[in-house]
Order: C-alpha cells, then structure tokens, then sequence
C-alpha cells in the first residue's frame, strides 16, 4: 500500500486555500456593506449652515463636520431661513427623504427670527417718532446692516426696550412652538437620528472689545452689544427649553464665541468710521461651531426611548418659555454615531453574515469532496 502523507498535506493546502479565499471574499463583502451605509448628516437651518459670506474655497461649520468626522452631508441648509420657513420645509418632499435617511441633523436657526422682531421692533419705534417720513422693515434692515450712523445711533437709543417688546414676546413664543414642532416632526419622521441644535451667539461681542478702547465708541459699543445679548439669550433659552423637553443635544456655541481669541464673525469698524455689523461667522467662527459640534459628536448624545407623540404645549409665560417646561424622566443615551437600525427585511449585516456561512461551508465542502476522492483513489491504488 503506497503512503497517502503526500496527499494528506495536498488536502491541507487546497483546504487552506480555500477558507483563505472565503474569508477574504467575506472582507470585501463588509468593505462594501459599509461604504454603501456610511454616516448620513444633515445640516438643516439658516446662512451659518449654507456658510454665507465665506471665501469659495473655505469651508462651512458643516462642511467641517461632515470632513473631520468622515460622514456624508447633505446641506439643505438656507440663507434667511426661519423656525416658521424651515417647518414648512420639512413637509416638502425632499427634506422629509432626507431627513427619514439621516444619522446626524443639525440645526442653526433663530437668528432670522430674532433680527426680523428687532427690525419690526425699529421700524414702529422710528415710524412712531417720525409719522411724517415713515419707513419700511425692508429699508431699516437695509440702513442698519449698511451701517447709517443716523439709523444706528437711533436704534442704540431704543434698542434696550426690545426685549420687553411686544415684538420680542411674540417671536420668541412662535420660536418656542415652530421649534418643537420642528423637532416632534423630525422625530416622527425618524426617531433615532441624533439631532443636534445650535445655540446662537452675540456677533458683536469681540467688535465691542476693540471699539471700548476708544472712549468715543465704547458707550454706544457696550449698548449695542447689551442689546444683542439680551436677545441672544432670550434665544438660547428656547432653544434650551426644547431641547431638554424633546430630549435633543445642544452644541454650546455662545461660550466658544465669548472666549474666542480673535474676532469669530464679519462685523467690524474701520477708519474712518464705519461699521459693518454683517453678524456672520467667519472661517474662524466656523471653525469653533465646527469644533463644538464634533466634541459634542464624541460623546453621548440623549436619544428618544420610545416615539414622540405631539402634544399641545402648556400655557405659561411665553417671555420666558423654560417656565412652561415639565420635568422629563431619564432616557437611556448612545453613541452619537450609531447609525439607526435598518428594517429587518433589508439588514445588510445579516446578509454578510449569511455570506460569511456560505463560503466557509462551500470551502469545508470543496475539501471534503476532495479529500474523499484521494482517498478513493488511495483504494483502488492498493
């Protein structure tokens, strides 16, 4: 009888050959199960998400996100957008697409909300002092983001009473409610995206500290940037209010702006005198938002632990809207980028794994087949 250690170790071989293949076509299945179900973020909101006034080649908040945290980005993002406009986007077909496929939203809005009350606010303040040239919302926009010293030096002179407004109370409880609705509506349309909201910010605060050097400058400088505050923060606390209601993240954005060591935004003055007051980030402020969005992205992120049911909103003081806040009882939390569950019936992971048994049951069967035919031809051999 001739030996069959040759043939053994060829069966070996041929069998180590064989799951090597299966296991490597099994990693180029999860390569390109995973390239196919990348991390979707999308950016939601105003002129800070669509990167307004930035240079061509530099890149928004958003686009630093999505870059620095290998994620896919889809900017639906719009100058002059609203709590009220971007509600009614969410109806359109393509947002709610988007929004129904997403990992990550974000969301930057209140700040048209907030200037177009001041503007109002100006507007009846000047047409009320001078009924016989009145003026236009769209013109006051217009002279105090052109910096008119007339307009402007009118406008410190009253601003300090828009916060108490009329105009002021009004917009912030239709923020309070177009936000939440904003929110229950994502959710309903894809409860375990993570969302994240961006605090606003005072655009002026870094000018204020250059311009109080001059003792011409700094009086009117410290009014306009108290002004802007106070609005900021009444904000922020809607903002606050709903996201600790809804269970949504909060990237801090107001304190990075406070501390930062250069001017974060495009407002400035020059000599001679003029300023511009354009309240937009620059590639510096961009660069913070960017920075607070992706710590808050390395931690936790609080996540809904069952569907959201739209509820009318309690009355209360719509000034202060965190005062018309109940408690929420503790939600489990998760990582920020788990990405959410795909339906059973398409679950790519299952599939790989599937694969994975296929391959590695066809190579045992390939050896095994090979194995019975040396040794039946062993038999006949002897």
């Amino acid at each position: 009888m001739k030996s069959t250690n040759g043939k053994g170790g060829l069966v070996k071989k041929l069998l180590g050959v064989a799951v090597s293949a299966a296991l490597f076509l099994c990693l180029v299945l999860m390569a390109e199960a995973q390239s196919e179900n990348g991390t979707s973020y999308v950016a939601l909101g105003d002129s800070i998400s669509s990167g307004y006034g930035l240079e061509e080649d530099t890149l928004s908040f958003a686009q630093r996100v999505a870059q620095d945290n290998g994620l896919e980005l889809t900017n639906l993002a719009q100058d002059g957008e609203t709590a009220t406009s971007l509600l009614d986007k969410l109806q359109t077909d393509q947002v709610s697409a988007a929004v129904s496929q997403a990992d990550i939203i974000t969301i930057t809005v209140g700040g048209n909300d907030l200037m177009n009350a001041l503007y109002a606010y100006l507007t009846d303040a000047y047409n009320q002092r001078n009924p016989e040239n009145p003026t236009t919302q769209e013109d006051m926009k217009n002279a105090v983001m052109g910096g008119d010293m007339g307009v402007l030096t009118f406008a410190l002179e009253v601003g300090p009473g828009f916060s108490n407004s009329e105009r002021a109370t009004q917009a912030l409880a239709d923020f309070h409610t177009h936000l939440t609705q904003m929110v229950l509506d994502i959710r309903a349309e894809n409860p375990q995206v993570q969302l994240v909201v961006v605090e606003q910010y005072n655009p002026y605060s870094y000018l204020v500290k250059e311009l109080s050097k001059n003792p011409i400058f700094a009086s009117s400088a410290q009014s306009l940037c108290a002004a802007f505050g106070a609005g900021v923060a009444d904000i922020n606390n809607v903002i606050a209010a709903v996201a600790q209601q809804q269970e949504c993240a909060v990237a801090k954005v107001y304190d990075a702006f406070e501390t930062a060591h250069e001017n974060p935004c495009n407002a400035s003055v020059s000599i001679p005198v003029k300023l511009n007051l354009d309240f937009h980030p620059n590639a510096y402020g961009h660069g913070l938002i960017a920075q607070q969005v992706t710590d808050l992205l390395a931690q936790q992120v609080i996540v809904p632990t069952e569907d959201v049911v739209v509820e009318d909103q309690p009355q209360g003081d719509v000034s202060n809207p965190a005062a018309t806040q109940t408690p929420t009882p503790p939600v489990q939390t998760q990582d920020v980028f788990q990405a959410q569950q795909p339906p059973a019936t398409g679950d790519t992971s299952d599939l790989v794994i599937w694969m994975i048994l296929v391959c590695i049951s066809g190579a045992c069967l390939v050896a095994v087949t090979i194995l019975l035919n040396r040794r039946k031809g062993g038999k006949h051999e002897s």
